[in-house]
Order: structure tokens, then C-alpha cells, then sequence
């Protein structure tokens, strides 16, 4: 799925995508089952997977469980050319069994530079500051806002206004990539992927219940 949707957005000439929390593996609060989802960026299965993706132009965020040694991480990579360019590892994981991360790296795409916080990590303004401090004007925002139904509604706006409130705190673009959708189980996203300028206008968002991307131009 990941090489027919970067496939896509390398035709709209994009230049950075930003896929979900955990878009690789799933996500899980369950401590065995990230163990034994867990991959290291050399895996042969990961290494199988990018492959494809050697000639696509378009670089690529995408969150995954990660493996470092006996250590498990909910990170996301920054692929380049069909390999893995960097990772962050998400600084305030709620997840059983994650380790969190403890540095904010920056990269640089047209002119540019980006960094990312992961989901829960906007409920401590420190971690987006310190992607800021390192230079960084687009916080890349994967998200996995999958909850249980009767907390739906509870997490809707506050969920925006986090992302909000980080892009007017820190002068920057916030761009958020999150799931949607019924499981069917008691577990549902109403989808929270949208683009907040500076300002803390949100300047383009995918509707609510729909799957979908949204094409941003940034200045």
C-alpha cells in the first residue's frame, strides 16, 4: 500500500508525505504485541518493503514500531529514495512497552526544515520547541487518534486545538496525518489530517469519517 500511495503522490509532485502513527505495523497499547511487531530499521522485511520505492522522488514520513536492541519505540522514519534517512522516536508514549525518545532531529526538504512529534507528544509543548530550537519550520504531526467510541466526541476538538496551539506558540506550519474509520470493534477515528498555517488557521483538512490527503503548497 505505502508503494501505490507514494507512487500517487510522487505524480502530484509532491515533495513530502506524511503518513499515520504506527501506518506500518498498526497500532497497539498491548506491550506484546509492539514486541512482536517490532522491526529494526536493517530488517530484511522493512529493507524488502522499500525496495520499490528507490525510485520515487517523493520523501516520505511514516510511523512504525520500532526495535533498538531490547528496546521498543513508537517512531517514524523519514524515507528518502527507498531508504530509511532518519527516525524519531516518540518522546511521550502512552504505548505499553515503549521506550520514549529523547532526541529531536531536523531535516531539510526544499529549502525547509521539518521535524516531528508523534500524537500525545503535543501535550507537552517542549518537545515541538526543542524540533524549533534545532531549526525547524513544519512540525510534522503523525497521528493515530483510533479511541474508543464514547470518547469520540471528548477528543475531537481538543485534538485540533493542541495542534493549534502548537502552530501559534511556535511561529511554524503543524501538518497532522491521522487515521479514520470503524473498526468495528469499539474502536473508531473520526480522522484529524489537516494542515494549520502559522496563524493557527487551519488551511486545508480532510472532512471528517473520509479517507482522503490534502496537496499543501507552503511558502
Amino acid at each position: 500500500m505505502i508503494s501505490r500511495e507514494l507512487t500517487w503522490a510522487d505524480s502530484q509532485g509532491v515533495d513530502l508525505a506524511i503518513f499515520p502513527e504506527c501506518y506500518l505495523q498498526g497500532h497497539s497499547y498491548d506491550r506484546a504485541i509492539n514486541e512482536r511487531r517490532s522491526l529494526s530499521v536493517d530488517d530484511p522485511a522493512l529493507q524488502k518493503l522499500l525496495e520499490p520505492l528507490r525510485s520515487i522522488r517523493t520523501a516520505a514520513i511514516v510511523g512504525f514500531v520500532e526495535r533498538r536492541g531490547d528496546l521498543v519505540y513508537n517512531s517514524a522514519m523519514l524515507i528518502e529514495n527507498g531508504t530509511v534517512a532518519g527516525v524519531y522516536a516518540k518522546a511521550n508514549p502512552l504505548e505499553d512497552g515503549c521506550t520514549p525518545g529523547d532526541a529531536f532531529p531536523v531535516w531539510r526538504r526544499a529549502g525547509r526544515g521539518f521535524g516531528i512529534n508523534i500524537c500525545s507528544d503535543f501535550r507537552d509543548p517542549a518537545f515541538s520547541d526543542a524540533i524549533v530550537a534545532n531549526g525547524a519550520s513544519v512540525v510534522c504531526a503523525p497521528l493515530n487518534m483510533m479511541i474508543r467510541e464514547h470518547k469520540v466526541d471528548q477528543w475531537r476538538e481538543p485534538a485540533i486545538e493542541s495542534l493549534r496551539a502548537c502552530a501559534v506558540r511556535t511561529g511554524c506550519w503543524v501538518i497532522s496525518s491521522d487515521v479514520v474509520g470503524d473498526r468495528g470493534d469499539g474502536w473508531m477515528s473520526c480522522g484529524c489530517t489537516l494542515a494549520v498555517g502559522p496563524d493557527g488557521m487551519i488551511a486545508s483538512k480532510v472532512p471528517e469519517w473520509e479517507e482522503g490527503a490534502i496537496l499543501l503548497d507552503i511558502d
